[in-house]
């Protein structure tokens, strides 16, 4: 991602927060769930790569903008991984998301930027190649549809990566996700 990027995500982010009045609600809660992920990308998409399945979990703080807008953060930790020729690659990241949602009634639709670093690697082989090339920190993007009733809500989102997940070969995970969400501070 280039640094003019990162900068406009980060200035459009801080101007958001900045925003928020002092009538702005506050919701902070849980989520948890389940995803499915799998490795894309020229390499890949040669050779027969499975999704693997994996939890993801945390908290979130949304920051409500009026009726209509929010913006969201949330600290994750999410597992992914992905099967090719008989290995079995498994990690585990700390994920940063903070995403700006758009509400029609009990519905939203979101997206944002998200970036996450590995917290553990295992591949079911003997040599580790495969855990020794990952990159340690990634940049995502994350797009979704949400529903929320008062403190309960669910949402599923797509992630995409937009660096890549090793060092040696052009490649990142899609990851599809559907997860629980409960406020135990605030709601909409």
């Amino acid at each position: 991602m280039s640094k003019a990027l990162r900068s406009f995500i980060l200035a459009l982010g801080f101007g958001a927060a900045l925003t928020a009045t002092a009538s702005a609600q506050l919701a902070v809660g849980l989520t948890g769930g389940v995803n499915s992920s799998t490795l894309s990308g020229s390499v890949p998409d040669s050779i027969s790569v499975s999704s693997k399945t994996g939890g993801a979990g945390g908290v979130y703080a949304n920051i409500y903008l009026g009726k209509r807008f929010s913006v969201e953060g949330q600290l994750l930790f999410a597992g992914q991984g992905f099967e090719a020729n008989g290995v079995a690659v498994t990690q585990g990241y700390v994920q940063l998301p903070a995403l700006l949602k758009v509400y029609f009634g009990h519905l939203n639709l979101f997206a944002g930027p998200s970036v996450n670093w590995q917290v553990s690697c295992t591949a079911d082989i003997s040599a580790t190649t495969s855990c020794d090339s990952a990159n340690t920190s990634l940049w995502n993007g994350i797009a979704g549809l949400g529903i929320q009733f008062g403190r309960l809500g669910a949402e599923v989102h797509y992630q995409s990566g937009f660096s890549d997940t090793f060092s040696t070969v052009n490649a990142s995970y899609g990851v599809w996700s559907l997860m629980g969400r409960f406020a135990i501070l605030g709601s909409r």
